[in-house]
């Protein structure tokens, strides 16, 4: 069902007798007016109107930015709800969709802030507060979107996606950055830890190729600038800065190394520089694909099911390898019990397909881990999985000192040798339900099992309902959202990806997308005239 504005009989009636809706629709449609073709919200004036399609055009603007770019993607988020407010304001009626979240999401939010508040750091809790925004992208999306606004969302959504992936296959071809073949004994970099076999592949942001380009970089830097040095060691990042000198601007080859070519033995992060927050974001569209898949096998006899199988599924592979391509082990393991367990709702047949599927992707996650890693996939004995073990048992330590509030958010930071976190190498605890318990308590953690118990409840109940109409297309992006919602759930076990704001606005935006879908809900408070 499909979110809609209510109006009385009477405004129904001077609906029908408006001259400006009569001329829009006796109007030829042009590009702009395409927008209104989007909306959920009927525009009666043309300033209402105009704002309606500003909105529709920074939504736009939203799914093409939310798998590249937080910062394209928060102003666009931004921008809407800026819209959303205006139009409302001018058009004197408050549109607001509610959904299955509204009171777990309250809750946790309500949680969130007196955590903070009362946080033993607040001048490192409050401000990370404005994360609560992000939550605005599902009612920003339910209110404003109808059924051809979520679909074409979507397909933006997937496209915009698709365009990373290929990025990724490409430079995988090519090659990412230097790998050193010899550090000078006199290089800035000779007392960091990297070695010979490691590859730099960013200087302040900036990708190198060669030590000449890297030269070029530091030059167009200032004296006394510190800059960040991105490299790799066995796949894993490695921490190093660089400040600039007057000599190293000078010399030819300022960080003092040879290189040995391009490597290709690293993990592909798309268009951004997280290989980690890329591999949540491919899990989210895998498995929402993966609905495509599920509903053209049990729609096999149908011919248009046939075309929708084939393209669901060559897009569902393509996210798929490039989500294995990031060597990510617990996502990767995360999003293979994700795929067999959504398959359960298709049949037989479809729980076979998923098994062939989660063979074969687990069999190349095996290869490309032990290849670009050099480790042994399941194990875990290595360095990585030690300190994320040892991180989630610093924090479940700190979680009984503090159960009804947490410390406050990122509180631990300041505090980490001092709790027993491990290392110098300041993070996160590696797990979404212990981050949550330990910042914001233990009642927090059960308000987010709640709200995520129903985003999979609404994400059923809708499948169930679109199964007894006729539109591929619902059906498919109903039983996606659950298990894009399953296999993110499954993987915040061992990843904080809760607090990775790129994978959390886009679980958000396809949730966002679902109740433009299936949402009955929704109210106009506005049904009196706001006061002139």
């Amino acid at each position: 069902m499909i979110p809609t504005p209510s109006f009385g009989k009477n405004e129904q009636r001077e609906q029908a007798r408006n001259p400006i809706i009569e001329s829009r629709q006796l109007t030829p449609p042009g590009f702009i007016s395409r927008f209104d073709n989007f909306s959920a919200i009927e525009a009666e004036t043309i300033g209402v109107r105009t704002f309606n399609r500003s909105l529709t055009l920074f939504l736009l603007l939203f799914a093409l930015s939310v798998p590249h770019s937080i910062a394209a993607s928060q102003i666009s988020l931004g921008l809407g709800l800026i819209a959303w407010i205006v139009r409302d304001f001018a058009a004197r009626r408050v549109h607001f969709a509610r959904t299955a979240m509204d009171l777990p999401q309250l809750c946790f939010a309500g949680l969130t802030i007196l955590s903070s508040v009362l946080s033993i750091e607040p001048e490192i809790s409050l401000p990370k507060l404005k994360g609560l925004i992000l939550f605005g992208t599902v009612y920003l999306l339910a209110t404003n979107l109808n059924a051809s606004g979520a679909q074409v969302l979507a397909g933006l959504l997937i496209a915009s996606s698709l365009l990373g992936v290929g990025f990724s296959l490409i430079e995988k071809l090519h090659g990412r950055g230097m790998v050193i073949a010899a550090i000078e004994a006199d290089s800035p970099l000779a007392q960091s830890k990297l070695q010979p076999g490691d590859v730099i592949w960013m200087i302040a942001r900036q990708r190198v190729f060669s030590p000449e380009d890297a030269a070029a970089v530091i030059r167009r830097h200032r004296v006394g600038e510190k800059l960040d040095v991105e490299a790799l060691h066995s796949g894993d990042p490695v921490p190093v800065t660089l400040i600039v000198t007057d000599e190293l601007k000078a010399n030819p080859n300022p960080l003092g190394v040879s290189a040995n070519g391009r490597s290709r033995q690293f993990r592909v992060s798309g268009f951004s520089r997280q290989f980690l927050t890329y591999a949540e974001q491919m899990q989210i569209l895998a498995l929402l694909t993966f609905g495509g898949v599920l509903v053209g096998i049990r729609r096999w006899r149908n011919r248009g099911a046939q075309r929708w199988l084939l393209f669901s599924g060559l897009v569902f592979a393509l996210f798929a390898v490039a989500l294995v391509m990031t060597a990510s082990r617990a996502v990767i393991a995360a999003f293979i019990c994700g795929l067999l367990i959504v398959s359960i709702s298709a049949g037989r047949r479809a729980v076979l397909i998923a098994l062939i599927a989660a063979l074969s992707l687990g069999a190349l996650g095996v290869y490309v881990v032990g290849s670009v890693r050099q480790q042994i996939t399941t194990t875990f004995s290595d360095d990585s999985a030690t300190r994320r073990i040892s991180y989630m048992q610093a924090g479940l330590k700190v979680i009984p000192q503090h159960p009804l509030l947490g410390v406050g958010m990122d509180s631990h930071k300041r505090h980490w040798q001092e709790w027993g976190f491990p290392g110098d190498y300041i993070t996160h605890t590696h797990s979404t339900p212990i981050q949550i318990a330990m910042d914001r308590g233990l009642p927090a953690l059960g308000c987010y099992l709640w709200l995520v118990t129903m985003m999979l409840v609404a994400a059923w109940r809708g499948y169930k309902q679109s199964r007894q109409g006729n539109d591929v297309f619902n059906e498919s992006l109903t039983l996606g959202v659950f298990g894009a919602v399953l296999g993110f759930s499954l993987s915040s076990l061992t990843n904080y990806n809760f607090g990775d704001s790129e994978a959390l606005t886009m679980l958000l935006f396809v949730i966002g997308l679902l109740f433009a879908l299936v949402n009955k809900n929704q109210f106009d408070s506005g049904r009196e005239a706001l006061p002139q």
